[in-house]
């Protein structure tokens, strides 16, 4: 699986990248939204996971961007940050964001997701990473 990491710390792409790597994936990085659009036109991803609040084009605008084109629009997207605040919490309840972890919450929930938003969707079970009561959580 080919994923695509956008984010502008650097520290913390690296650190994605090495976990992804070992777990068998091919891992492209990008550090915000405008390089992560050309990079879409280089290679073939199987999801991407990135930051929402970057310079130059934060994760919200590359979102829309990406879902304007027929080529990507059905690309999972999971969104990382670490803020959990009231506004970025109102925003990412729109439906069409597929998936949300808060920085710093265990790798196996990222997994998790990856799994999720990867998967064929008649084969998901309806139950989103990290909720006990498979629903979409409240703060997600």
């Amino acid at each position: 699986m080919t994923i695509l990491v956008v984010d502008d710390e650097v520290s913390f792409r690296l650190l994605m990248q090495a976990l992804l790597t070992d777990d068998g994936h091919d891992v492209v990085l990008a550090e915000d939204g405008e390089e992560a659009i050309e990079k879409l036109g280089d290679f073939l991803f199987d999801l991407v996971i990135s930051d929402i609040y970057m310079p130059v084009m934060d994760g919200f605008k590359f979102h829309k961007a990406v879902r304007s084109s027929a080529k990507w629009a059905n690309m999972p997207i999971l969104f990382i940050s670490a803020y959990d605040d009231q506004h970025t919490l109102d925003v990412i309840q729109n439906p069409k964001i597929e998936g949300f972890v808060k920085k710093g919450r265990p790798i196996s929930e990222i997994k998790e997701w990856i799994g999720y938003l990867t998967s064929a969707e008649e084969d998901r079970n309806d139950k989103y990473p990290g909720s006990r009561l498979g629903q979409r959580p409240k703060q997600f």
